[in-house]
């Protein structure tokens, strides 16, 4: 196993073939990049982080061990540099609190978040043994159908449970789909990295739509983006997501993705270019399965399946399996409430400034900090005001009576 590397002059985490660093432009030394120096560091008391399993433009993943317990969770590092961006620090708190609160089987959970001594913004989750799908499609090409079914129904139940929270993911790939067994050794499909992800509180007719994530940003992976992320749309919801998991399941049955290109022409191609049936790049797709991801590939977000849970009705429909343990009815009635989950990202991510740390242990109860009332906050400022009050009216009083 290689070890992990990083800029020397940044800290930027780095590939040790990668020539220059892609944050700072500086040059790889001629003994190459020094090793990553947050391994073998111990944070949180007592966690030593002894891998790198992860890193993007925002930060990096850490496994974690516990040398006195022998426990192991995943570390997810906020980069320095970003400590200082509010919207990316909210961003990154939002992450944190979805993936705690949604309670779907297939999304990894945060464990804690918070700031290290340091300044570091960090969130621990559970650490996962398993394959991504991209190491799985570049090693073998293609997947069996049946395989792509299994796949297919646990994403589309965990996405209609996050969907019907107001929870878009927004960057669905094959390397955001981890292949990992249950405790029982059946396989179960892991869903990473809710960086992107956008809250929307959906009101049942009761009130306007309100948008609990800060921007509007183009967001996601160019491959697998849906045409209206690509416009930078306001109205995205869960549609995107089904957009690309259909790109996701048309190249895992045909070994390529509908659309192929520079960046520039992937984009033009989602938002312009029909694509062409599964069944022409790999004559071993069904029929009922061209027309189930032509139907999930639609350019117009209204001519796809409204929901996850009508792909799967689809899918059900075509191909019978039995019952299935992933049920979309009852995860979303064992998922927390929406409006518990809006009202957590609310008060959690976009309702204050100190961004408070979040802990509890794996398997217990969350016990979510409550933030100070609100007469607690204006008392000083009551008492300060009262206090040059009483001042001006003495200074009055001597005036007049001088």
């Amino acid at each position: 196993m290689e070890t992990a590397v990083a800029c020397g002059r940044c800290g930027n985490p780095l590939e040790p073939t990668d020539p220059r660093c892609d944050s700072c432009r500086e040059a790889r030394p001629p003994h190459g990049w020094p090793p990553d120096p947050r391994l073998g560091q111990v944070v949180l008391g007592r966690l030593v982080l002894t891998r790198r399993i992860g890193y993007g433009a925002t930060g990096s993943v850490y496994l974690a061990e516990d040398p006195q317990e022998g426990g192991r969770v995943a570390v997810k590092l906020l980069r320095p540099e970003l400590t200082h961006d509010p919207e990316i620090v909210h961003r990154f708190r939002l992450e944190a609190v979805l993936t705690k609160s949604l309670e779907i089987p297939q999304v990894v959970p945060a464990y804690d978040f918070g700031q290290l001594p340091d300044g570091t913004h960090y969130f621990t989750m559970e650490y996962v043994e398993g394959v991504g799908l991209d190491d799985v499609l570049a090693r073998r090409g293609t997947l069996p159908l049946a395989t792509v079914l299994t796949i297919a129904r646990q994403v589309l139940a965990a996405l209609d449970v996050a969907h019907s929270r107001g929870v878009v993911h927004r960057d669905m790939k094959p390397g955001n789909l981890l292949l990992a067994r249950d405790p029982t050794g059946q396989p179960l499909v892991r869903i990473l990295d809710f960086g992107f992800a956008r809250m929307n509180e959906v009101l049942d007719g009761s009130g306007p739509r309100r948008r609990l994530t800060l921007s509007r940003t183009v967001m996601g992976t160019p491959t697998y983006m849906a045409p209206e992320q690509a416009r930078g749309a306001r109205n995205l919801d869960g549609r995107a997501d089904l957009y690309s998991l259909g790109v996701i399941l048309y190249r895992a049955l045909t070994g390529v993705a509908p659309f192929t290109g520079t960046m520039e022409e992937v984009l033009r191609q989602h938002l312009e270019t029909p694509p062409q049936p599964p069944s022409s790049r790999w004559p071993d797709v069904p029929p009922a399965m061209d027309e189930i991801l032509l139907k999930m590939l639609q350019k117009d977000p209204a001519r796809r399946h409204a929901t996850a849970a009508e792909v799967l009705a689809d899918l059900d429909r075509a191909f019978p399996s039995g019952p299935s343990a992933w049920d979309p009815e009852e995860m979303r009635a064992s998922a927390k409430s929406r409006s518990e989950l809006v009202r957590l990202v609310d008060r959690y991510v976009m309702g204050t400034r100190s961004l408070p740390a979040l802990r509890n242990v794996p398997g217990a109860e969350p016990a979510l900090p409550e933030p100070p009332p609100l007469a607690s906050l204006r008392l000083p400022w009551l008492l300060g005001a009262a206090g040059v009050g009483v001042a001006l009216l003495a200074v009055l009083a001597w005036w007049l009576l001088r």
